[in-house]
C-alpha cells in the first residue's frame, strides 16, 4: 500500500513510511442538519456552491461568507432528499447556526436542527477505498459523494474525499460519539497532531481562526474550487464576482519554509521585502525538524517572489499543493512549493 501523494521530501520524512498507508486521522466536527423542502434553496442562498442542481447523495465543498465575502466557514454539504447536512470542516458551527436562524423566515419550509458533534475518521491514501471494500463498505465515488453505512450495530456516514480536498486521496467516516472504532480501523496507523498540521500546511487548507477570519475571502485563500460564480444571487456573491471580473484579488495564500527553528523566529508575523516594505502576513507556523514551516497571505506585488523576510529571517515561498485561485489571478512565475 502507498500514500499515492507526490509529497516533497521535507514532508515525506515527517510522515509514516509509504508502506504503512492508508493512515487515519481522527477529530471532532460540528454538524448542522436542515430538513424541509426549501432546505437546499436556503443553503444555495447562504453558501458559495450551486445547490439547486444537487441531487440526494451529492457532496459539495462550499464556503460561508459575509456580505463583504469574508470567509466564516469551510463546509461539506451532504445533500439528501428535501434535507441537507453540513459538516463544518473549519469555522464556528454555533455562529453559523445562529446566522442561519436569523435569515430563516416563517414562510421558509425549513427546520434548522440543533448543532451536534460527530467524530470524523479519515483514511488517507490511494488504497483507502480498497481497505473499506474489504470490510464490506463500498461506495462508487463517481456516482455519489456520501451514503449511510453500517458499522456493526451502529450507523455511520461514509464521505468521499478528505479534509484536505482533492490533494489528498481518501475517504471519511462520520461516527456518532462515543461509538468505538472497529478493530480493523483502530489498528491503522494514526497521524499525530503535528503530522496532520504539516500535511495541512503543505496542502494549504485554511483553518479558523488563523486563515478563516474577517480579513480574508475564499479567493485569497485558494478556495476558488468551492465557489460557483454562475449560480445566481447569494450572500457575498456580488463582491466575489467583482473580484474576478475586475482582477481584484490583491493577496494570496502561500506556503513558506525556513531552516530557522520555530522558537527562533520573530514573534512579529509581518513579512517584508529587502527594502523593508510590508509584503504579507504569516497566518500559521509549525516546527519542522530543526526548521519551521507555515502559511502566509502575500500581497499581489510579491506573488512571484521565491522568498521574503520575517524579521531578519529569510523564508522560502511557494504555492500550497491544493490551493486553487481564479484564472489569471496569480502570475505565471509563481514559485513552486518550497
Amino acid at each position: 500500500m502507498t500514500s499515492g501523494l507526490p509529497l516533497p521530501p521535507w514532508l515525506s520524512q515527517a510522515l509514516p513510511d509509504p508502506g504503512a498507508w492508508p493512515v487515519r486521522t481522527t477529530r471532532s466536527v460540528q454538524l448542522l442538519h436542515l430538513t424541509g423542502v426549501d432546505s437546499l434553496r436556503f443553503l444555495h442562498d447562504q453558501t458559495t456552491r450551486n445547490l439547486n442542481s444537487a441531487l440526494p447523495g451529492h457532496l459539495r465543498r462550499s464556503c460561508a461568507v459575509t456580505t463583504t465575502a469574508r470567509l466564516t466557514a469551510l463546509l461539506d454539504v451532504l445533500v439528501d432528499n428535501h434535507a441537507a447536512r453540513l459538516t463544518v470542516l473549519a469555522g464556528d458551527g454555533s455562529a453559523l447556526h445562529q446566522r442561519f436562524d436569523r435569515y430563516l423566515f416563517p414562510a421558509d419550509r425549513v427546520t434548522l436542527l440543533p448543532v451536534t458533534q460527530a467524530r470524523q475518521v479519515s483514511l488517507l491514501g490511494e488504497d483507502a477505498a480498497a481497505l473499506l471494500a474489504a470490510e464490506g463498505i463500498a461506495m462508487d465515488c463517481t456516482a455519489v459523494g456520501w451514503r449511510p453505512v453500517s458499522l456493526g450495530d451502529a450507523r455511520a456516514l461514509l464521505l468521499r474525499g478528505t479534509d484536505f480536498g482533492d490533494g489528498v486521496p481518501g475517504l471519511r467516516l462520520l461516527l456518532p460519539d462515543p461509538l468505538p472504532l472497529p478493530p480493523w480501523l483502530e489498528h491503522r496507523p494514526r497521524l499525530s497532531a503535528t503530522q496532520v498540521e504539516l500535511l495541512r500546511l503543505q496542502q494549504g487548507t485554511p483553518i479558523w481562526p488563523n486563515e478563516i477570519n474577517d480579513a480574508f475571502n475564499p479567493f485569497e485563500l485558494g478556495l476558488a474550487g468551492a465557489v460557483d460564480l454562475d449560480k445566481g444571487c447569494y450572500l457575498g456573491q456580488e463582491v466575489l464576482a467583482r473580484l474576478v471580473t475586475y482582477d481584484g484579488v490583491k493577496q494570496q495564500l502561500r506556503l513558506w519554509r525556513s531552516d530557522t527553528a520555530l522558537e527562533d523566529l520573530p514573534g512579529d508575523s509581518v513579512m517584508h521585502d529587502e527594502d523593508g516594505t510590508r509584503a504579507g502576513v504569516v497566518t500559521s507556523r509549525s516546527a519542522l525538524g530543526t526548521g519551521s514551516v507555515g502559511l502566509a497571505v502575500v500581497r499581489r506585488a510579491w506573488l512571484g517572489a521565491s522568498s521574503l523576510n520575517l524579521g531578519r529571517v529569510t523564508v522560502g515561498l511557494g504555492l500550497p499543493a491544493a490551493a486553487r485561485f481564479p484564472p489569471g489571478t496569480h502570475p505565471p512565475n509563481a514559485p513552486a512549493s518550497p
